[in-house]
């Protein structure tokens, strides 16, 4: 189930990167094997989270320069695109909180840093955030030793079973502190309200901040009022996780072809016009599937590509320009937007290979496409496409923010 349609010829990971794909295969077969029964119990995913901290794959982001594994973007995503082609939720999951351990780093300074890798190391934590960005944020008030944090926000994926949140909250002055929130801290209440179309083990519930102090020891940064004035590589957090979606919609694809596939070759019969005995000499179910195939393989080809475009601006650091990391994003739009419309076509497309008795809710193929139609919505393709087109025709470079 989790292995890619086709062969990467000439494709020759590290040797701990091969090692960290094995874990993530095994773990992928575990959460494969009831895929459709929890995605129907629809509770919040304690044990999966415990499966991936069992297996170590939780620490991998954290920096080499504080102990970590410091796995390059394409080992992580790589191993979430594994993870998700068997449980697309759990993979997201494990996508934002690698997404959420990695950055903080770039604005703590050395000292906190080791402290937290440590702290990190020690626990295994899983991080998630405070949700979306649209609508009122969380504010802070400052008291003695810290701050008072207090808000609500809907969306905050993984925050239901999260041990850390990397929270951003608003002060009296418009800035915006970076902040290290404690889940079983008093104060934080983290609704079970999440019960959707799809994605459904995302854990993306409500998080509510009710007078939640902080100390002043897990303030990670003021971020300013707004992220076009940070650094450009202070601001890479938003491409990274357009980034994320779309190897998430890919291994949701491929999920449900390499799922069909199975089904082909075990029960699907050709139809009688077609004259063969077995669906997989079938010549129109043929097609099919080198369709799939093809846009598949061109789609994984554009993600890696925006992927490497991600580690170069990660590694260039300070010295990477405005220009240069607006440049990446739009690499990173078109890989996402160009994920966004091929998963939803192939993930509905499966059924044409599959036939009527696939539609049996036992076989759960609809899982595929309902990961992707609920995920698709969580910022619109359409100002992609005009960002897009604007940047192409006249180099208007998108402002960071928490869309762009």
């Amino acid at each position: 189930m989790t292995a890619s349609l086709l062969t990467r010829y000439g494709h020759t990971p590290a040797p701990e990167a091969v090692r960290w794909f094995e874990v993530a295969d095994e773990v992928a077969a575990i959460l494969g094997a009831d895929a459709l029964e929890r995605d129907a119990a629809n509770k919040p995913p304690f044990t999966e989270v415990e499966i991936l901290r069992r297996s170590g794959l939780l620490p991998l982001t954290i920096p080499a320069r504080f102990g970590g594994a410091g796995i390059s973007w394409s080992t992580a995503f790589e191993i979430v695109q594994r993870v998700a082609r068997a449980d697309n939720s759990i993979g997201q999951l494990l996508g934002y909180h690698y997404i959420f351990q990695a950055f903080p780093y770039i604005d703590l300074d050395p000292a906190r840093g080791q402290d937290l890798a440590d702290e990190c190391l020690i626990h295994q934590w899983l991080w998630s955030s405070t949700g979306t960005p649209q609508g009122p944020q969380a504010t802070a008030v400052r008291t003695r030793g810290g701050y008072l944090v207090t808000g609500r926000k809907p969306f905050a994926t993984g925050s239901r079973v999260a041990d850390r949140i990397y929270a951003r909250a608003v002060l009296d002055d418009g800035s915006r502190l970076a902040l290290v929130i404690d889940t079983a801290s008093e104060g934080v209440v983290r609704h079970d309200d999440w019960d959707v179309l799809g994605s459904r083990l995302t854990a993306t519930n409500t998080i509510e901040f009710r007078d939640v102090f902080v100390p002043d020891s897990e303030v990670i940064t003021n971020l300013g009022t707004h992220d076009g004035e940070r650094l450009p590589h202070q601001v890479l957090t938003t491409p990274a996780f357009q980034l994320l979606f779309a190897h998430a919609y890919l291994a949701a694809a491929e999920g449900a072809v390499l799922a069909a596939r199975d089904y082909t070759l075990g029960s699907a019969r050709p139809w009688f016009h077609a004259e063969v005995e077995s669906a997989s000499d079938d010549p129109f179910i043929q097609n099919h599937y080198g369709s799939f195939t093809a846009r598949l393989q061109a789609l994984a080809a554009v993600v890696e590509q925006a992927t490497t475009a991600l580690q170069w601006a990660f590694d260039a650091g300070d010295s990477l320009t405005a220009t240069d990391r607006a440049g990446v994003a739009e690499q990173i739009a078109a890989a996402k937007v160009t994920a966004h419309e091929v998963s939803l076509d192939v993930t509905a497309r499966i059924f044409d290979v599959t036939g009527a008795r696939a539609a049996g809710s036992k076989y759960g193929f609809d899982r595929y496409w309902r990961d992707v139609r609920t995920h698709t919505l969580h910022d619109p393709v359409a100002w992609k496409y005009n960002e897009l087109g604007r940047f192409f025709l006249n180099g208007t470079e998108p402002v960071p923010s928490a869309y762009r």
